[in-house]
């Protein structure tokens, strides 16, 4: 029950670096000069007291990549993914810095800008790897959904706790500001690409029809596992299963599905098609900090792993060693489905529609069907992302929110699935195409 919570607490945070980055920019640079040109901000505001000086933007600034560095994993993966230029994010980092020095701007615009630096920083260091990136006001409101599971998960209050600061719900009032008189839309412009697409795929919502020449196989796409659309599309994704039971083939295709509530799949997809128990186990490890034990730190108490015993498990033998520096807390995550008791509605083969907008609590879905052969993977590597979920931090003057991950998630031979994802049982760039032919020659 623990991970659903942890994927949880990430359903309202890995859409908001495209968000975000929508919204502020992915170059710091690009933005400010947009809005000089257009001469949106004027020499008056009505947050006077929100306006930082330089001093404390760059204060902010050095903090927030202090915290990343003694706290992020994934600064191997960083290299490996530029192994012509492996510390390309110090040079980075001291870049966006410079432009916080050179920074021109005062007031709003200033703010402005200082929010485009931090947002573009992070996206140029870290990309999507680990759900780094800030918190625009959309998400941060969308937050207040771990206050809804808090009875039931109350490991969620460190999330709790700092969303509810007065001076976080201070800036994110001031920060929502910036946004309407920057374009006199404010929140409705900050979730409507949402709904268009995510990570460049279009998004097509629920879709669910019966394919082939006989109508023979059941064909289910959702493009989300968001906790929101969990009451209306569960529940019709139940009714189509139960009149497609005479179907042979049930394909679910999540290729453009970034991620959401892991309780969405195992409730949509996962019990009402088991006829006994499927477990599967995860393996996780974190650095021993301050700010990764805020949050995570009850999740590794009592636990009967070591870092060590993981580090030197042969079964683990593509376990970077770079990686392995840092990392002194692991936790083993046993988790078991449970079959209803009504009994499995759908007795044929399940299929699996993987490719590389797949992150996040959809990535859980196929690492569970990898681990327990539930359903068989086709298409291309997934975009990875099954972590515990991302950690707040709350800049110190500022008081805006950035995230980022602190758990190390290993694949079964101890590869790093931030870094792979998960492979696909037959690999195919036309996964739905591919499955049709392996059932029309079964025929």
């Amino acid at each position: 029950m623990k991970q659903k919570a942890r994927h949880f607490t990430a359903a309202c945070l890995i859409i908001s670096i495209a968000v975000s980055a929508a919204a502020c920019g992915q170059s710091g640079t690009a933005k400010s000069e947009q809005v000089t040109e257009a001469g949106v901000f004027t020499a008056e505001t009505l947050y006077p007291e929100m306006i930082l000086t330089k001093e404390e933007m760059l204060s902010d600034y050095d903090a927030m990549w202090k915290a990343v560095k003694e706290n992020y994993p994934f600064f191997g993966v960083l290299s490996r993914n530029n192994p012509e230029h492996p510390d390309y994010y110090d040079e980075v980092i001291g870049d966006y810095r410079r432009q916080i020095i050179n920074m021109q701007q005062e007031g709003d615009a200033a703010m402005w800008e200082f929010i485009t630096i931090v947002s573009g920083s992070l996206y140029d260091v870290c990309g999507l790897t680990g759900h780094a990136g800030i918190l625009n006001p959309h998400y941060f409101r969308e937050l207040d959904v771990n206050k809804k599971y808090i009875r039931e998960y109350p490991e969620l209050q460190p999330w709790v706790d700092v969303s509810n600061r007065p001076e976080v719900i201070s800036f994110y009032d001031y920060y929502d500001y910036l946004l309407t008189f920057l374009t006199g839309a404010g929140e409705e412009m900050e979730g409507e690409d949402e709904d268009k697409e995510h990570n460049g795929v279009p998004a097509l919502g629920l879709h669910m029809e019966r394919l082939g020449d006989k109508g023979d196989t059941a064909y289910v796409r959702a493009d989300s596992f968001d906790d929101s659309r969990m009451e209306e599309e569960v529940p019709e994704i139940r009714g189509f299963l139960e009149a497609a039971e005479d179907c042979g083939n049930l394909i679910i295709d999540i290729r453009g599905n970034g991620g959401g509530n892991t309780v969405y799949w195992e409730e949509a997809f996962v019990r009402p098609n088991l006829t006994e128990p499927l477990t599967y186990r995860l393996v996780r490890l974190m650095r021993d900090t301050a700010l990764a034990g805020q949050f995570f730190g009850s999740f590794y108490q009592g636990s009967n792993l070591s870092a060590e015993e993981v580090k030197n498990d042969p079964r683990y033998s593509e376990f970077p060693e770079e990686d392995k520096r840092g990392l002194a807390l692991a936790r083993e995550i046993v988790t078991t489905i449970e079959p209803e008791d009504s009994g499995s509605v759908f007795r044929g083969r399940i299929w699996l529609l993987t490719g590389p907008s797949v992150y996040s609590s959809s990535e859980a879905f196929a690492v569970f069907c990898r681990e327990t052969g539930f359903a068989t993977l086709v298409g291309q590597r997934t975009g990875r992302s099954n972590s515990g979920g991302a950690i707040l931090y709350e800049l110190p003057a500022s008081h805006l929110l950035i995230q980022f991950d602190v758990e190390y998630c290993l694949n079964g031979d101890g590869s790093c699935n931030m870094e792979m994802g998960t492979a696909p049982d037959i690999e195919s760039d036309e996964p739905l195409q591919t499955v049709l032919d392996i059932i029309a020659d079964k025929r």
